[in-house]
């Protein structure tokens, strides 16, 4: 069996472990045309990589709660230890991806692991097979916006808004870049609208410095060092304001507590795996259905959350969005049965 068909499977491992929590022996040995003898290796070498204890119960591997804790945190690349177990294969994907996408969330590097998952988790886009860094857009201003976002520039840059036709200048504070349904954003600061917004990437073009690192005084220099403090922070602020929301959409709006039940079949899902926006599991019912407690900033980020899961849950509040979603369906049944 080669190198590259093992890398492929202890990275399926890797991702169902994150996701679900488990792995189901059956399933993956089926869908991989592998022996037993084959996955129990593969078992063995995950659990030594990943340096956690995996439990057989009912033909599937689960991991221990404080294990599935330390794979959400993720990896520390200058853990001596995990360098020595880690095989060449594993090591080398990871250290690339980890070093050409500095200044970018957790979550996003994950979805650029190669997998092999249900194409059901909304947030997780497969790349396999495809380069590591194959953003889509100019590869002079992919390069140009990676270093903006590295030094937190103020930059300049033209930005297209298709459905208007409209172009416009953007002034901003560059802070991150994420991968979001398949496609790549900016997440800056507008300065015009004082505000944090997203822009795809595909749709900047223009992009320059507006500050170069000239100081006439040890004043202006202690002022930008400070400055620039502050925009690490604000950074580590946003990271971990993505990494719970999971989506891009802003809103100034206040956040909305909803609370949907989840049909037994998907129930699993969230019990395993936190999809962020507050999730928080308030109830788990006599039939195996559960009810989870969420925050969302507006419907359209509910909308897209949910889409995945229709017909395995129900909104029970607030009402306007049960309302909403219920006229969304009628709306796309509309037009799907019209001739």
């Amino acid at each position: 069996m080669s190198d590259k068909k093992k890398f492929e499977r202890l990275f399926e491992l890797y991702t169902s472990l994150m996701l679900d929590g488990l792995v189901d022996k059956n399933k993956f040995m089926y869908q991989n045309k592998i022996s037993l003898r084959t996955f129990q290796r593969d078992i063995e070498e995950i659990q030594l990589y990943l340096q956690i204890e995996l439990i057989l119960e009912n033909d599937r591997y689960t991991l221990k709660k404080e294990d599935l804790k330390k794979l959400k945190r993720g990896f520390n690349f200058d853990n001596d230890n995990l360098k020595k177990n880690v095989d060449i294969l594993f090591s080398v994907f990871i250290k690339k991806v980890s070093s050409n996408l500095s200044f970018i969330p957790h979550s996003t590097i994950s979805k650029l692991l190669p997998q092999n998952i249900d194409d059901d988790y909304y947030d997780v886009i497969v790349i396999s097979n495809n380069e590591i860094n194959n953003i889509s857009g100019d590869s002079e201003s992919i390069e140009k916006l990676l270093s903006c976002v590295k030094d937190l520039n103020d930059i300049s840059f033209d930005y297209y808004i298709q459905s208007s036709n409209i172009n416009y200048k953007v002034k901003a504070i560059a802070y991150l870049i994420y991968y979001f349904q398949g496609i790549w954003y900016l997440v800056a600061y507008d300065k015009k609208y004082k505000k944090i917004k997203t822009y795809s990437i595909t749709s900047i073009s223009n992009i320059e410095v507006m500050q170069k690192l000239k100081f006439n005084s040890n004043k202006e220099k202690e002022e930008y060092y400070k400055e620039y403090k502050n925009r690490i922070n604000n950074r580590e602020k946003l990271i971990k304001l993505i990494e719970k929301k999971r989506s891009i959409y802003w809103s100034d709006n206040e956040l909305t507590k909803t609370t949907i039940c989840f049909n037994s079949d998907v129930a699993h899902y969230f019990k395993n795996r936190d999809y962020g926006f507050n999730q928080k599991i308030k109830k788990t019912l006599e039939d195996g259905s559960i009810i989870v407690n969420f925050d969302f900033s507006s419907f359209t980020e509910l909308r897209i959350f949910l889409s995945p899961w229709l017909g395995s849950f129900k909104i029970i509040s607030p009402e306007k969005f049960n309302k909403e979603f219920i006229e969304h369906l009628n709306n796309a049944l509309s037009v799907m049965q019209s001739e």
